[in-house]
């Protein structure tokens, strides 16, 4: 499974849908609304093979390692982040 985390902004996520890529984004389809950094890390671990996409950099700790998902810090520009997570898929 494919996440956004809720900072990353609507139309990114619409343009990977575009292009084909299945892709969830906290607090629309998954988790909840507001949901704060250190509840989404229990929520990933309940997940399997999940690829958890953000531009948060609270998120760019090795202490974040778990084989159960991964995490990709984007530091991109907020318009770039379909493109760039199209390349990394």
């Amino acid at each position: 499974m494919n996440i956004l985390d809720e900072n990353i902004r609507e139309e990114e996520r619409l343009a990977l849908r575009k292009r084909g890529i299945v892709i969830h984004q906290i607090g629309v389809e998954v988790g909840r609304k507001g949901m704060q950094d250190e509840e989404i890390i229990p929520f990933l671990h309940t997940l399997r093979g999940t690829t958890f996409f953000t531009l948060d950099r609270d998120f760019d700790e090795r202490e974040f390692c778990h084989p159960r998902y991964c995490f990709v810090f984007l530091a991109v520009k907020r318009n770039r982040v379909a493109e760039f997570v199209r390349r990394i898929l």
